[in-house]
């Protein structure tokens, strides 16, 4: 049993061999720490595409550099359908606009599999500040400007450039503070930071109980889980921030492999299981095929990487 599976270990990068993939754990790489949203949506996904390709899919936790580090993890990886990178539009889009050395070319090192899921974002306030609407918060900020800050998950990430193109369009004067992990929304409810702009999952529990204010949401529709909470949209506002994950594998990835994978997340999109668990999240299930990783990728690259370029907030 050891000998086939070092055989099986060995197996050459890509090989579809006889059409039995997998055959082993696959590695679920995501650039986020666990106990995130992003972390319980990834072991949503993994359990039930455990299910679906009959061999476990393991979450490892690699945060840091805005998704650099686990995209480095995967590049280190044989290509051959082991190991996958839950890429967000940050990671595929935005960071070849940041990072003068990034260590990776999306472009150049991945192979699309597909885009799963859509977040909207909500913008929260502080109950501290005692503002209940958007409208409330942008007449104090603009009677004050350059006296309140916003608070990000780092810089770059789209917890801050949502919220610098909600500044531009607006026209709001803020200081911007950076955390790491879950810093940010502990600042904004002790009214030290007290805005932020993030996907509603990782807060929805903190708005429902009162330690966060939420003000406006991005996106067509109001959510569900907050319909009293109006759209930038309704508000008079062209504010639309773009929020998808996909998965990413090795450039050079076998293209059967990569089909597979493609069918086995769309099937599991649709389990009753990984609906509601979206749904508690406000999470949209995106069916796709391989080739929208890409067009999604250019589009929020063009788009965002002027405001990027604006920012002057290349390192």
């Amino acid at each position: 049993m050891a000998l086939a599976g070092v055989m099986l270990g060995c197996m050459a990068p890509g090989a579809w061999a006889d059409g039995t993939w997998p055959v082993k754990p696959i590695r679920f790489v995501i650039p986020q720490a666990a106990g995130s949203s992003n972390d319980v949506l990834a072991r949503t996904l993994a359990d039930q595409l455990a299910r679906e390709l009959k061999q476990p899919v393991v979450v490892e936790n690699k945060p840091g550099a805005n998704g650099s580090l686990a995209a480095s993890f995967l590049l280190s990886q044989p290509g051959d359908g082991y190991t996958m990178f839950m890429a967000g539009v940050s990671n595929l889009s935005w960071n070849p606009y940041l990072y003068g050395n990034l260590s990776y070319d999306p472009a150049r090192d991945f192979e699309g599999v597909a885009v799963f899921a859509d977040t909207p974002f909500v913008s929260i306030v502080s109950p501290r500040l005692g503002v209940k609407s958007f409208v409330q918060f942008k007449e104090l900020v603009q009677k004050n400007p350059g006296k309140y800050t916003y608070a990000s998950a780092g810089v770059g990430n789209s917890t801050h450039l949502a919220t610098e193109l909600i500044k531009k369009k607006v026209g709001l004067q803020m200081e911007h503070a950076p955390f790491n992990g879950a810093g940010s929304t502990t600042s904004v409810m002790a009214g030290d930071t007290p805005f932020m702009t993030t996907p509603p999952g990782g807060v929805s529990e903190m708005i429902k109980s009162g330690k966060l204010v939420a003000v406006a949401v991005t996106g067509e529709q109001r959510l569900k889980a907050f319909p009293d909470v109006p759209t930038y949209k309704e508000l008079g506002y062209d504010i639309a921030v773009p929020g998808w994950y996909s998965i990413v594998m090795k450039k050079g990835t076998d293209p059967q492999i990569v089909k597979k994978l493609n069918q086995a997340v769309n099937q599991a999109l649709q389990t009753p299981d990984v609906k509601a668990r979206m749904l508690a999240q406000s999470l949209e299930a995106v069916i796709s095929q391989p080739s929208d990783v890409k067009a999604y990728m250019e589009r929020d690259s063009k788009g965002w990487g002027a405001l990027i370029n604006e920012l002057g907030i290349k390192q």
